[in-house]
């Protein structure tokens, strides 16, 4: 299921909608994520829109254009980044999102050279995924930022993508396990020693991105839930 850009936009007016306002002390306070400040996260944002904006460049002229100049060089910019004002954080975040939106009516609207581009983790995706990628960074990274906003919040519909996405993705772990909602499969992997997980689907995403869900995950042997396996 691709996000439309319509989905997209919504995801960055939210997001602008809960930070706008926030003061530079507000911005430099701790985040939900380990060592990372809320000037973290939105830097992190701000530059995510910025490397997947070279993407719509390597889609639209078939030209390789690397989404960041190495894993390396993009946690060195993130913490960089994050230690500027808070209101300048703020303000590079809706630049670079209004500049994001203007890219992705370009991919949207014109011819691609090129029908796989690669992501920072070397994962090769169609240019049309770009979609989808940006609405889940927006809105998971909302939740970490720590403000009035909890998975919990996420639509039934996101939450389903969002599951089927990070469960289709790489894992550096072999699984053990499969996810259920309402007594269907969103995942299906190792069926040796196998043990269900079920909830809303909002905790077994947030779970299986490595978050606190908000309502409690059950397991069918009743053996504690967990981490789950790391993904790329």
């Amino acid at each position: 299921m691709i996000t439309s850009v319509v989905e997209v936009a919504n995801a960055e007016a939210l997001v602008a909608q809960f930070v706008e306002s926030l003061s530079n002390e507000e911005v430099a306070a701790d985040s939900l994520l380990p060592d990372w400040s809320r000037g973290h996260v939105l830097s992190h944002l701000a530059n995510n829109a910025r490397g997947l904006s070279n993407l719509v460049d390597w889609a639209l002229t078939g030209v390789q254009k690397d989404m960041y100049v190495s894993v390396e060089q993009r946690g060195i910019d993130i913490e960089h980044d994050a230690k500027r004002p808070g209101k300048e954080i703020v303000a590079d975040f809706l630049e670079q999102s209004k500049v994001f939106a203007a890219n992705l009516e370009r991919l949207m609207t014109g011819p691609l050279l090129s029908d796989e581009v690669v992501l920072g983790n070397g994962s090769h995706v169609h240019p049309h995924e770009i979609t989808t990628l940006r609405e889940r960074e927006l809105l998971v990274h909302l939740v970490d930022l720590g403000l009035d906003y909890k998975s919990n919040d996420w639509t039934f519909d996101f939450s389903i993508k969002t599951l089927k996405s990070v469960s289709a993705g790489k894992r550096k772990e072999r699984v053990s396990f499969r996810l259920l909602i309402a007594g269907d499969h969103t995942w299906t992997g190792d069926q040796n020693g196998m043990v269900d997980i079920f909830g809303t689907p909002q905790s077994l995403a947030a779970w299986l991105m490595g978050r606190e869900p908000d309502d409690k995950l059950v397991t069918s042997d009743g053996s504690p839930l967990g981490k789950p396996p790391l993904w790329l």
